[in-house]
């Protein structure tokens, strides 16, 4: 499982494993949005389960299954509630990661777009922050998207550094 975080409240993942259910609790996660349909493929758990274990941690779960062809309307609009009303932060999950952060982008657009800017100013300061882009064990789980690696600060760095301070 891998994971990657969009902002301070919400993160995208590749598959949800069962094991790692209470190590997300542990990490300070409140709600778990599924984006993927119940048997799509032989490697996922059922939705149900996913549920069942949550709450045992404290988990709120969301299922709002996205095909492979797309959101719907009704999809972006349950996404939407979910986001605005649902316990910060929030892992949510498909095969890859992508269709839940296609949902995010969309719903942070409408929210820029159509005057939605207070709403969603709100629903990102309700709740504690997600942590960062690692995996659930504490590892770094993508490479950077920009720039490449890390590199530690060369010495004239950390002068400027401290000037600008």
């Amino acid at each position: 499982m891998r994971i990657k975080r969009l902002n301070g409240m919400f993160t995208v993942a590749t598959q949800l494993e069962l094991s790692k259910i209470q190590k997300l609790a542990e990490k300070g996660y409140k709600t778990i949005i599924c984006n993927r349909p119940n048997g799509e493929g032989a490697d996922q758990p059922d939705f149900d389960e996913i549920t069942r274990i949550a709450s045992n941690f404290g988990l709120k779960t969301v299922y709002i299954p996205i095909q492979l062809g797309g959101a719907s309307a009704a999809d972006h609009t349950a996404f939407a509630r979910a986001i605005e009303e649902m316990p910060k932060p929030i892992l949510a999950y498909c095969r890859s990661g992508t269709r839940s952060a296609t949902l995010w982008s969309h719903w942070e657009q409408e929210m820029s777009e159509h005057q939605g800017q207070e709403r969603r100013v709100s629903a990102m300061q309700a709740g504690g922050l997600a942590p960062g882009n690692t995996s659930i064990e504490g590892r770094r789980a993508l490479a950077p998207t920009r720039g490449g690696a890390p590199q530690a600060p060369r010495e004239g760095d950390v002068t400027e550094m401290r000037r600008r301070a």
